[in-house]
This record gives structure tokens, C-alpha cells and sequence, in this order.
């Protein structure tokens, strides 16, 4: 009897810690916000004039319903950044980027750019900052 209770418990906590595994496994986007933040960037609401120069952007266009937004910035600076839903919006948005000979492993080709990391995708950021750097380096 002792056995069977130590056995359902050990599979109870073998199924707790896989559960809790795999949703650790999610998203990229805290490890490249605290990026960001530790080089003095803030996520900050988006203004009317950064809007508009991301809105335009075919990137936006094929992910506007499948990712959030997010604003990093640092004064003058800021990085606009996608974080995808899942993998397969990401893709989907994003398969445009890889060629036709790529298109059966399209996940890993596009972890291969250096504007993609995980399911984030740096979408504009300011020419001449090192918000491009900083993403890179989350990698």
C-alpha cells in the first residue's frame, strides 16, 4: 500500500514539474525586456508618431493580429518589438524571410536573423542606437 502511494505521488510531482517545465518555456520577451531595461530603456506607451511608422511596415501588416507590441525607450531611442503568440503565428507572419528551399524548417531559419529571437521579432528601432545591438545580444 506504502508503495502505490509513493509511486502516484513521485508521478504526481514527475507531471507537476513537467507542467511547470513547459510553461517556463513560453516566451522570449522578458529575457529581451530585461535586456533593454538594464541598458536604461523602458517600455513606454505608444505615441501617435511611432505608431505611424511601424503601422505601414508589411511585417506589422501580416502579424497585426497574432502579436503583441511592445515600445522600448531610452530618450531619443526606441525599438519597436512583435512578440508572437506561438511559433506557428510567427511563422506564418514571418515566412516571407527564409527562401522556398528553407520554407520545411522555417522556425529555425528565422531564429537565424538577426532581428528574430525566440518568438520576438525586432520590428523598427531608431537608425544609430543600439537597440538592434541589444537584441542581437539576447540571442
Amino acid at each position: 500500500m506504502k508503495r502505490k502511494i509513493i509511486t502516484i505521488f513521485t508521478s504526481l510531482a514527475l507531471v507537476a514539474v513537467l507542467l511547470a517545465t513547459l510553461c517556463a518555456c513560453g516566451s522570449t520577451w522578458g529575457s529581451v525586456k530585461s535586456a533593454y531595461e538594464k541598458d536604461g530603456y523602458q517600455e513606454v506607451e505608444v505615441s501617435e508618431e511611432v505608431k505611424k511608422m511601424y503601422e505601414n511596415n508589411e511585417d506589422f501588416k501580416a502579424a497585426a493580429d497574432t502579436a503583441t507590441v511592445h515600445i522600448m525607450q531610452k530618450s531619443l531611442s526606441f525599438a519597436v518589438i512583435l512578440e508572437f503568440k506561438g511559433n506557428e503565428e510567427m511563422e506564418e507572419a514571418l515566412k516571407k524571410h527564409v527562401t522556398k528551399e528553407d520554407a520545411e524548417n522555417v522556425y529555425e531559419e528565422l531564429q537565424k536573423l538577426d532581428t528574430v529571437n525566440g518568438n520576438c521579432f525586432l520590428l523598427f528601432y531608431t537608425p544609430l542606437s543600439n537597440a538592434a545591438d541589444i537584441f542581437k545580444g539576447t540571442k
